[in-house]
């Protein structure tokens, strides 16, 4: 008989996760229930709103609109759907979700299997605002300056990678749904196996320092905190940022 438990959670009351286009709620993941199989959450779109371009290495998307009218853009083809139809996109297809209506758009999405690196389980083809051309004819934009970036440097001894992976994957999908948050990345140096790298990615520093220290967070990273050895911390505020002008 199974030791977990049953768990209800309500998506209003968890802020929604705006960097990448629309807001953003994940749900029910091994974060927030303790799954082990995938993870769910919601999608609200305003018109003309979309969700960047993204593909999961690992995992299956199922999509269900609950309300409004949506334009799955997967490589090239085009798929409407609109409420009380779902669509599904394989492992590994690119794919960007937009809202063609004139109303507000609901939808539910459920990705599974977890992958077995954090690190590899959403992986963003785009960044917010890149269709507009939001930066110089030079290849210039300012668009991030000001935010914040964190850099967390570690030792992981090999017989505590899986354990820390595994706490790690509970920190991220938690993280992932705070305020202020844009991305996180875990990082492991090729030339030394047991030096990791935590970068994470900030509307400001004062948005992750509230994380960092609030109850919450001492709770959640304190599994991952038995792992490692040698903690380094790093904060930086971005002055400007230079975006890639070759294709």
């Amino acid at each position: 008989m199974s030791k977990q438990k049953v768990s209800r959670i309500r998506a209003e009351d968890i802020e929604p996760y705006r960097a990448r286009g629309g807001q953003l709620r994940m749900v029910l993941h091994p974060g927030s229930v303790g799954s082990r199989s995938g993870y769910m959450g919601t999608a609200v779109l305003q018109p003309g709103e979309y969700v960047v371009e993204h593909f999961h290495p690992y995992g299956e998307e199922f999509l269900f609109v609950v309300s409004g009218d949506l334009m799955l853009e997967a490589e090239g083809e085009d798929w409407p759907v609109s409420a009380g139809e779902g669509i599904y996109v394989p492992i590994g297809k690119r794919h960007r979700l937009r809202n063609v209506g004139s109303t507000e758009s609901l939808a539910v999405y459920h990705v599974g299997p977890l992958a077995p690196d954090p690190a590899l389980a959403h992986v963003d083809t785009e960044v917010l605002g890149e269709e507009g051309n939001g930066g110089t004819a030079d290849g210039q934009s300012d668009q991030a300056a000001g935010t914040a970036r964190v850099l967390f440097m570690m030792k992981v001894a090999e017989d505590r990678r899986e354990d820390f992976l595994a706490a790690y994957e509970k920190v991220r999908l938690d993280v992932a749904a705070t305020h202020g948050h844009i991305r996180d990345q875990i990082c492991r140096a090729p030339d030394k196996p047991e030096q990791w790298l935590i970068a994470s990615e900030w509307t400001s520093i004062e948005d992750f320092f509230t994380w960092e220290r609030s109850e919450e967070h001492k709770e959640l990273v304190r599994p991952m905190r038995e792992c490692y050895s040698e903690p380094e911390f790093r904060s930086f505020t971005v002055v400007a940022e230079t975006m890639a002008t070759w294709s």
